[in-house]
């Protein structure tokens, strides 16, 4: 099997677009910072358009309208807002943070669409799926699946997850500063664990710079969830 980082993101979307196949007709996608440039970078806004998907819209920028250049996807809030109570679909395409999931809490408080099909980009903690939940009071929520493209397929062969100061990280590890960079680590570590899922790659073994306290520490955590967790299985 080719190590293709493109075509795995390509699959991924596809099957987002269509809901998985339970969502047809007419849709808006709804994503965050780190999906859009995702989705922008397997797919122009012409053929997200030809998906049937109707507004491509900024879930964590509800006030903010940006419009797309060279092709990339154009995003609407104001159109968004109009579509209350709408007959349309919604498709999420997210991270699975605390904070996505407070913005999709707030969200299904006062839906504005008629059902809400949510894919997160990684595993998705017990905790944030009780969250999400404990808030579908009006059960609008169709499915909550998880699609591993938590990364940005530069080429088929060159993957990044745009996190920025991960040197200083590195840097920092083993130190008092370390605590700073938790979340930015735990962030690594799930860009690490999508890139496996979504190539189907099990690795035996971790190879890191020895002299990497931080890159230790960071293929051990990866092992440990490979062996750990019933999805790499």
């Amino acid at each position: 099997m080719s190590l293709d980082g493109i075509a795995a993101a390509r699959h991924y979307i596809d099957r987002i677009v269509h809901g998985d196949g339970k969502c047809n007709g007419m849709k808006v996608l709804l994503l965050d910072a780190s999906t859009t440039q995702i989705v922008s970078s397997v797919y122009s806004q012409t053929e997200i358009l030809n998906q049937q998907v109707y507004l491509v819209s900024r879930l964590d920028e509800s006030n903010q309208s940006m419009n797309g250049e060279n092709g990339d996807l154009s995003y609407s809030s104001a159109t968004a807002s109009s579509a209350s109570n709408s007959h349309l679909k919604a498709v999420c395409f997210l991270r699975p943070t605390p904070s996505n999931v407070d913005l999709l809490a707030r969200e299904l408080a006062q839906p504005r669409f008629s059902e809400y099909h949510i894919f997160f980009s990684g595993i998705l903690s017990s905790g944030l799926l009780r969250i999400l939940a404990e808030n579908d009071t009006r059960e609008r929520v169709k499915q909550v699946p998880e699609f591993y493209a938590d990364f940005l397929p530069i080429n088929e062969d060159l993957l990044t997850i745009q996190c920025r100061h991960t040197l200083a990280m590195t840097v920092a590890a083993g130190t008092s500063w370390a605590p700073k960079y938790a979340s930015q680590y735990e962030r690594n570590l799930q860009g690490l664990q999508s890139m496996l899922l979504a190539l189907k790659r099990q690795p035996s073994a971790i190879r890191y710079a020895g002299h990497s306290p931080c890159a230790e520490e960071l293929a051990n955590d990866l092992q440990e969830s490979i062996q750990a967790d019933e999805i790499f299985q």
